[in-house]
């Protein structure tokens, strides 16, 4: 099966290409800003908007101007590159999929340039990149035999180097392993995960953990004065702090997600409605990433043959009970454990949610089934 990957290396640049990155993030930082302004002024005068090949004449007449010869010092690709990303925002936009697209900032965007191919290559001991030359970085981790699409290079805040490569390569077509069991997730506050067959994983809470020490750090930012080398430092020290606790969750949700992923043939999970949960209970959801997590089960089911469904979010499976189905309707927040009126069973709130999404699911994925013979059958009849 022919997919699409992203890979991030960490790089580690010289003096002189560090210098010469810099200058590529400063100028498609630039192009991006003058001809978003390019683009909104055109648009109130006539009417219209440059397209991308209008914007592509003005660059090619821009950088023969003298006062802006600057810009024929760095990669021409990696100019072309950031008006295609320009033209993209756009695009997104007038299909209401994201918003109107803001001028970027040194201090506050992300610092990045692209670069297609055949104009970088992978190479034994790094990236080849145009004008850099092999920028050293470790590539035992790109599949061999893969197509490379695109190289991003970009800058953290903390001030690391990174290379994301878009790249085409083949995998196993996957095969759903009948043998392999199906499992209910439920998700939680107190405990991450806790699954139909009774076990719970518990989030490491990156942001929890670091609050203190970012708190301070920040109170150290605040009294630094703009502008000078210190507060640069000390905010290189916030931005640590932040990339720290997002490797964490990330690492913790990568492995996670792969576990169930290559234990089980069918994942059902709650559909949750985050934007109405980060209302309610704020930071403590952001720092879980439940839709990060549903976003990696969903894509490595697709490669490694799991089906992951999501249930109807109305469902409500903490009330019912998983043994008879008596609803209770009393059931609030703060109650772990209730034991039901009907059946006299002792239920682990978490726990009798999961089951109750598993045999949802279930149901949901016979009837579909169901519906779908029925219908095959009249169209043969």
């Amino acid at each position: 099966m022919l997919v699409f990957k992203a890979v991030k290396l960490r790089a580690y640049p010289n003096g002189p290409q560090l210098d010469l990155l810099n200058h590529h993030f400063g100028c498609a930082r630039f192009i991006y800003n003058y001809f978003l302004n390019y683009k909104t002024k055109q648009y109130k005068e006539t009417g219209k908007s440059a397209s991308y090949i209008q914007m592509c004449k003005e660059l090619t007449r821009l950088k023969g101007l003298a006062e802006y010869a600057w810009l024929s010092a760095v990669s021409r690709r990696s100019l072309a590159e950031s008006l295609a990303n320009l033209d993209q925002a756009f695009n997104d936009f007038f299909k209401k999929r994201a918003k109107y697209p803001k001028f970027k900032s040194k201090g506050r965007s992300k610092q990045s340039f692209s670069v297609g191919t055949p104009f970088c290559k992978v190479r034994m001991n790094g990236i080849h990149l145009p004008l850099f030359g092999v920028v050293k970085c470790d590539t035992s981790s790109i599949p061999i035999g893969c197509k490379l699409l695109l190289a991003t290079v970009s800058k953290n805040p903390s001030g690391k180097i990174f290379i994301s490569l878009n790249i085409q390569t083949n995998i196993p077509d996957p095969v759903i392993d009948v043998s392999k069991p199906t499992i209910g997730l439920d998700f939680g506050l107190k405990t991450f995960i806790t699954t139909s067959e009774g076990i719970k994983y518990d989030h490491p809470k990156p942001n929890k953990k670091y609050q203190l020490k970012l708190a301070r750090e920040q109170r150290a930012l605040a009294r630094k004065k703009n502008g000078s080398k210190r507060r640069r430092k000390q905010k290189q020290r916030v931005a640590c702090i932040y990339e720290r606790s997002r490797n964490i969750r990330q690492d913790f949700l990568h492995k996670l997600s792969r576990k169930f992923v290559g234990e089980n043939q069918a994942i059902y999970v709650e559909d949750l409605n985050l934007e109405g949960m980060k209302a309610r209970f704020g930071k403590f959801v952001n720092d879980l990433g439940w839709s990060e997590f549903i976003r990696q089960l969903t894509y490595k089911g697709e490669w490694y043959g799991c089906d992951i469904k999501k249930v109807d979010r109305f469902f409500p499976s903490s009330k019912i009970c998983s043994k008879c189905g008596w609803i209770n309707k009393n059931l609030s927040l703060k109650d772990r454990t209730w034991e039901c009126p009907a059946c006299l069973i002792e239920h682990d709130r978490d726990i009798n949610a999961a089951v109750n999404v598993l045999e949802y699911g279930r149901a949901d994925r016979n009837l579909r089934a169901g519906r779908e013979d029925q219908l095959l059958d009249e169209l043969c009849s």
